[in-house]
């Protein structure tokens, strides 16, 4: 009895340790997520990166933090408080989106099921569906 507590402890820990962030060398990233970083972050390099089972994070020299899903596609990119380009974003999306906070730099992005959430550099959070029409926003205090 004890040794099969000591069989399903090693391998419980060795299940915990393949689901968990491991490092990554940049160079091992999927070609699409370089393409991605050289169009839109130009000047940027990707100083660190990690990878779980679905999903890969990375940290670009400019302070840009971006999560990719295992195909490759960016899920979330936070600017850190600095504007980030949407260049990969629609052009009616982005132009909806930056009519409703005129005055105001998207710092981060998180794509959601049916959509985005853009945050501003004025705390607004936006909530848009697929093509960009705004469907709420609230301040983030």
């Amino acid at each position: 009895m004890k040794k099969l507590k000591v069989v399903a402890l090693v391998t419980l820990f060795c299940a915990s340790s393949l689901l968990a962030d491991m490092a990554v060398a940049p160079n091992t990233l999927p070609a699409k997520i370089h393409s991605f970083v050289k169009q839109h972050f130009k000047g940027a390099n990707i100083m660190f990166a990690e990878r779980d089972m679905t999903s890969y994070d990375i940290d670009l020299s400019d302070g840009t933090k971006i999560e990719f899903n295992i195909n490759g596609d960016w899920t979330d990119i936070d600017g850190r408080y600095k504007p980030i380009p949407t260049t990969f974003l629609p052009n009616a999306v982005t132009s909806k989106v930056k009519a409703s906070q005129p005055n105001a730099q998207i710092i981060e992005i998180d794509r959601t099921i049916n959509g985005y959430k853009f945050k501003f550099n004025n705390m607004m959070e936006v909530y848009t569906d697929a093509n960009g029409n705004v469907i709420g926003q609230k301040f983030d205090d």
